[in-house]
This record gives structure tokens, C-alpha cells and sequence, in this order.
């Protein structure tokens, strides 16, 4: 099992991916064209039904490539779907970087890692791996890991997990993550003329900022973040509102420390629509849950062994952010979240070194191979 693919080629299959739009939801022409490429190479590719519960343009793509020894199988990971996107991305390549060149993402979250994702498949097509190599595609991960959430997993044989869905320079191994919890409260009022009989109205922006100001937001420790992102309310300015809607969310790799921030935005949210006199409406959803594995785990010491073989020593870290991979790991398999090297993710400033490319590329081999070393028990 070598890694044949030139810089060139992955150049090549990385441009011709990210010209193939696929926001959430809308993801059926890309899903379309790794079908295609998969079955060209003589893999079996399965679409599974999470179009309809994800709500996406596909279901996600599944493909194995069977080991040809006792190797240790693994499970490999990329999301197809971008941010949204309006216009057309046209990628160029300046200095050695890929930028877009217009106002748009490039999208190279994550199609970086579904570039090498396919030059690794291609390679094993024809040379294939000591144990089984599962390489997952999924959808709607930009939106609540959706397509994650509606893959069943139990088919798979894969021992340890590997998404490829961090910004920065490949070295990064994330072995901790914070569990998510969104928050929507509908504050209802009374509407009146806000020049003439005010005092008639009870205002929901009024006790939708009151709640607000009062809330714990940002940084609040080293493990907890909280943001209310969304304030929707009012039809005009000469009337009081009787309508608004807010939405938050707290993280924490503390389910203590969650708990308590969730608690405590509940709280301001009902102590404002006391105070103002309004009614309100609480829901709270439970996106992801939190993990944390060793750096001593299985799938921590096959990432660091396959960094290694390129020179590069591993770092060990948490985030703040949520992934497949948390919903991996809530399933019972120990996975871990690795760099494709991109930056400045969703946004016009996304880029991603030519470098890094190959890269990520010898990384998902040295991973497989790392993996083959191991005997499946």
C-alpha cells in the first residue's frame, strides 16, 4: 500500500471538488460525483437513507475497502457539505495557496479531507490495506451534525474513528470535546401603538433583552462557552412588540458546568418575562454530548504514529467546537478530530496551502497503515 498520488493530482481533485456547490442540504450533485468516482475505482459505495431525518441533499456516502490481512479496522470521516454559500466558487492558486476568488467560501471545510479521503480509496483499490479501511462522507454537518446523527453505525467494523475536520497546521490530535445544548425562548406580549397608548403594551424585545443583559455570556472558563446568537422581534417602530424570539447555546466539556450555565439562562429568560409581564416559551435541545479520551487511547496513538511518520510531533488538545466526532464517540467508538490544514474557515478569507494537501493525504495513509500494524482481536 503506497501513496501514489502526486501533489499535481490532488491539486487537481481538490479544485475540481470545491466547484461543485454543496451547502447543507443542497449536497446531491457531490454525492453524485464520489458514487461515481468510487464505482469507477471498483469500490461498492453504499448512499444510506439520511437524506429524509438530516434533511440533506444525499444520504451519506459508506465505503469499505476490505483488508487483505488481520490488520486493526478503522473508520475514516469527512463531511461533503459547506456553509452556506452564495455565488459561484472560483478557486485560484497563488504562492503555493488556494484561495477562492471571488466573495465566497473556498470550501476547502472539508473537502481537503474528502480530496485525500479519495486519493486514499484510490490507492487501496488497487493495493489494498492489511485491515479493513471505512471511510465515511457524510451530510449536514455544518448544521447539527444531522447526517452524523442519522448514520447507523452498527454495520461498521471499524475499532477506532478519524475525522478529519479541524482548521490549522496538521499536528493538532483532539481527544476532547464539549457537549452542545441550544436554547429558543419565544417571549409573547401585547401589541399597541407605541405613540399613543404604550402603556396598554407588554413588550417582548424588552424582556428578550432584559433576559439577555443579565445572562453569563462568552468565555466563562476554560471549558464553558454560552452565546445568544439570534434576536427576531417587532414589525415596526411606532408599535410595541408583542413578538421576539431568541436563541443561545451553552458549551461545556463539564456536564456540571453545562448544567448550571443552562440552568442559569433558563432563569434570566423567566425572571425577565416575569418582570415585563409577558409569556414565554422555552425549549432546549441537546445537540451533541461531550468526550474525552487518553492520549494513551488507541485512536490517539494511531494519529500520533501517523504523524510521526511525516516528522511532524502530535499535540494533544481539547476544543470548543462539536463534530462527527462527538457523535462517533457517543456511540461507542473512540474517535478523534484531526486538522486538514485549512484556516479562516466560513469565511471569504478561507485558504489552504498546497502543502497541506499532501499532507493530509500522507496522513489518512499513514493512518491505515499505522492501523495495519495492529492485529484485530
Amino acid at each position: 500500500m503506497s501513496a501514489a498520488v502526486s501533489a499535481e493530482e490532488l491539486l487537481d481533485g481538490f479544485l475540481e471538488l470545491v466547484r461543485i456547490p454543496s451547502p447543507a442540504g443542497e449536497e446531491r450533485a457531490l454525492a453524485d460525483h464520489l458514487l461515481a468516482r468510487l464505482r469507477d475505482l471498483g469500490l461498492d459505495p453504499v448512499e444510506d437513507d439520511a437524506a429524509g431525518p438530516a434533511r440533506a441533499g444525499s444520504g451519506n456516502v459508506f465505503v469499505r475497502v476490505e483488508g487483505a490481512g488481520d490488520g486493526l479496522p478503522i473508520l475514516l470521516c469527512a463531511h461533503i457539505d459547506t456553509v452556506h454559500v452564495a455565488g459561484r466558487i472560483e478557486p485560484v492558486v497563488e504562492d503555493g495557496i488556494v484561495r477562492s476568488a471571488g466573495d465566497t467560501i473556498l470550501g476547502a471545510d472539508d473537502k481537503v479531507a474528502v480530496n485525500a479521503l479519495m486519493a486514499l480509496l484510490a490507492d487501496l483499490a488497487a493495493d489494498p490495506p492489511a485491515g479493513d479501511v471505512e471511510v465515511l462522507f457524510t451530510v449536514c454537518e455544518e448544521v447539527g451534525l444531522r447526517g452524523a446523527k442519522a448514520f447507523n453505525l452498527t454495520p461498521c467494523r471499524a475499532r477506532a474513528g478519524f475525522v478529519l475536520d479541524s482548521s490549522g497546521p496538521l499536528r493538532e490530535v483532539i481527544i476532547a470535546a464539549p457537549a452542545s445544548r441550544s436554547i429558543t425562548a419565544e417571549f409573547r406580549g401585547a401589541a399597541a401603538h407605541a405613540g399613543i397608548e404604550p402603556e396598554l403594551g407588554r413588550s417582548a424585545v424588552l424582556a428578550a433583552s432584559r433576559a439577555i443583559s443579565a445572562m453569563r455570556l462568552g468565555r466563562l472558563d476554560e471549558q464553558t462557552t454560552a452565546n445568544v446568537g439570534i434576536v427576531e422581534g417587532g414589525v415596526a417602530t411606532n408599535i410595541v412588540p408583542e413578538h421576539c424570539v431568541l436563541r443561545g447555546e451553552a458549551r461545556s466539556r463539564d456536564p456540571e458546568r453545562l448544567a448550571d450555565q443552562v440552568a442559569h439562562m433558563l432563569e434570566t429568560i423567566n425572571v425577565a418575562a416575569a418582570e415585563v409581564g409577558v409569556d414565554v416559551v422555552v425549549d432546549v435541545v441537546e445537540d451533541y454530548e461531550a468526550f474525552s479520551l487518553s492520549k494513551r487511547a488507541l485512536a490517539p496513538r494511531l494519529a500520533a504514529e501517523a504523524l510521526r511518520a511525516q516528522g511532524i510531533e502530535p499535540r494533544f488538545v481539547g476544543t470548543g467546537g462539536g463534530s462527527d466526532v462527538n457523535v462517533f464517540n457517543a456511540r461507542g467508538l473512540p474517535s478523534v478530530n484531526l486538522s486538514a490544514g485549512y484556516e479562516r474557515v466560513h469565511s471569504t478569507e478561507e485558504h489552504v496551502p498546497v502543502q497541506s494537501l499532501v499532507e493530509t493525504y500522507r496522513m489518512v495513509h499513514g493512518l491505515a497503515r499505522a492501523a495495519g500494524r495492529r492485529r484485530a482481536d
